[in-house]
This record gives structure tokens, sequence and C-alpha cells, in this order.
């Protein structure tokens, strides 16, 4: 059996600046099942993620740029619809990498099953995915956190960053969240109940706002944008501090790359630790992950909110409306 696989891909690689809806093409191509073990997913849910960014340029990063004119790559959540493999059967719920596009032909063993436990199936693309994960491994296995901590995380009302916020607060941490819409700040105090959130936007003066904010000083930064903010952090941090790089998102778009941080000296006095990561190297480290958050969500320590855009046709304007910052919590496309 023939199906038709609609998809988008990439019309022109883009090597500064903001990545544009002509950039992308809708194409279509049929798949069907030629060998054993392959099976054919129908999406129900993709994810756009801020890395998807850097793979858009022709030049060497953590992953390879994606090819023009083929369907590109990322998280997905579907369900299968024909399969010729022993370990999959039809309508199983299996998550992969095959995203953007409405369906695909793979072998199995590129699939995870989804065990849902009614569990909402869009929660497996955030703090039970790929972004729980990175927040998960980037506290504790990147930034040692520990109990009582004061935590400063920017990007704090993406996916990313309010699992951080909320695993931090499990944790008994104070959590100074930043973010850029007023609505962001009032949904991380309201529903996450961080300690303190602001709108860097309405910041003067970042440096003294986050001495006032925390005089002593901060225990652990998480830095989801790097630029300006990894600069005023640094000034703010205590003595022995860890910095945790997991993100540039306020850098993925310029033209120029700027002068650079120009503190350093504060890193050598205080005696930091700053350390990037990527989540992709600690993909089969994931059985406390999955013990703990997957606890945390049933117990309701841990909740999400997703920013959903309906239809494989307007995923490229969802990751760009990603990039400018227009959503709250995990950006989905629903097909």
């Amino acid at each position: 059996m023939s199906h038709l696989s609609n998809y988008i891909s990439l019309k022109e690689y883009i090597p500064s600046g903001s990545p544009e809806i002509h950039h992308f093409e809708k194409k279509s191509k049929e798949i069907k099942i030629e060998k054993d073990n392959q099976v054919v997913v129908e999406n129900l849910w993709i994810s756009v993620d801020p890395y998807m960014r850097a793979r858009m340029t022709e030049k060497k990063n953590y992953k390879a740029p994606y090819k023009l004119g083929e369907p590109m790559e990322g998280a997905c959540i579907g369900k299968i619809i024909e399969s010729n493999s022993n370990d999959f059967s039809i309508d199983e719920i299996v998550s992969s990498q095959y995203g953007w596009r409405d369906k695909y032909l793979c072998n199995s063993n590129s699939l995870k099953k989804i065990n849902s436990e009614n569990i909402p199936l869009e929660k497996y693309l955030g703090p039970l995915g790929m972004t729980g994960h990175t927040a998960y491994i980037g506290l504790f296995k990147i930034g040692n956190l520990k109990k009582g901590q004061t935590v400063l995380v920017s990007s704090a009302a993406g996916s990313v960053g309010s699992t951080v916020c909320q695993i931090a607060k499990i944790l008994g941490c104070t959590v100074i969240a930043s973010t850029g819409s007023d609505e962001k700040v009032d949904w991380l105090k309201n529903e996450l109940k961080v300690d303190h959130a602001f709108n860097y936007k309405k910041v003067e003066n970042l440096v003294l706002y986050l001495k006032e904010l925390s005089p002593e000083g901060y225990d652990l930064y998480y830095d989801n944008v790097g630029g300006d903010f990894l600069e005023a952090a640094i000034f703010r941090m205590k003595n022995f501090g860890e910095i945790i790089i997991c993100g540039r998102i306020s850098q993925m778009n310029i033209t120029n790359p700027g002068s650079g941080i120009k503190n350093i000296a504060h890193v050598l006095v205080k005696r930091l630790t700053i350390k990037g990561f990527l989540i992709f190297d600690h993909e089969n480290d994931t059985e406390n992950f999955n013990r703990d958050v997957k606890k945390w969500y049933l117990e309701k320590k841990i909740i999400s909110r997703e920013t959903v855009v309906e239809g494989l046709e307007k995923a490229p304007e969802a990751f760009i409306d990603l990039l400018n910052g227009k959503n709250i919590g995990k950006m989905l496309v629903k097909i």
C-alpha cells in the first residue's frame, strides 16, 4: 500500500538573520513499505525547537545541516498505520525524530514506543520528552543542583526554562525567573510559583536589578539566552557558582556577533564553573529522568503549557514565532 507523505523542506540556507516563510517549502512524495521491519507512521504532534536554527546554515555544528529540498527532522509523536515489523503493531503510539511531515516510512529500530498512562501525548514532547530531559540533565548532571540554592533562570517561560524552574522549586530552591512579556511573568508567578519573575525588557540596568532581587548572589544560573544576560549573571554569581549553558536564543539570528563577554575576570576571581552541554550526548541517560519527572508530573508538582499551531503547513510559522518568543511553554504543531 502506498501513502502520500507531505513534508516541509528548507529551500535555501540562512547564514544569518531571521528565517522567513519563503525559506521553507511544503512538498509531497509517495512512500511504500518494501522491506522487513519497515513501518509507516502518521504523525499527530511535531515539535519545533531553537536548536533547529543551527541546522539551517551550512556551517559545521553538532548536528548536520538540513538537506535542501528534503524532509526536515525533529521530535514527533505519531501512530503506526502500517507495519511490516514484529515489534510494532498498527495503532501503537511512537516517538521519533521524523518530524516536519505528516506521514513517514522508517525502519522500526528508529522508533520508541510510548505508553501514555493516561498522560496527554503532547507532554512527551515537553516535560516528559526532550525538553524536560534537557532541564533535568542540565540541573543535576551539569549544574550539580542542591537543595536550598538560589537559582536564576533565563527564558524561564519556555519549555526547558519552565521545567527548570519547577524542578528547582521541588528541591526547595529560591527561583528567580526572567522572561520577555508581562503575560509570561504572570504565568511564572501565579501558576509555577517561582519566587520572583520579571520582564527583562522593562529592566534598565540588569546587573543592579539582579543584585536587588538577590543581594547575596546566585548559586546557579541556567542560561538559555547567552549574550548580555549571561554577562550580567556573571557579575552577580556567588563564589564557586555554576553556570549551565543550555541555549543562546538571543543570538540565534544575529548578523554581528558583537564584542563577547567582557567580565571574564569575575569567572576567575569567583572560581565559577561555566559548562555547556548538549542533550544529544545524554540520550541513553534517561532512567532517573523518566522515574522522577513522571512521578512529579503525576503528583502535579510539574505542570506544563503548550502553544499549539494546527496544520503541517503552519510549522515554519510556529518555528519563527518560537525564535521571536511568542510561545508560552512548549511550541507544538498539531497535525
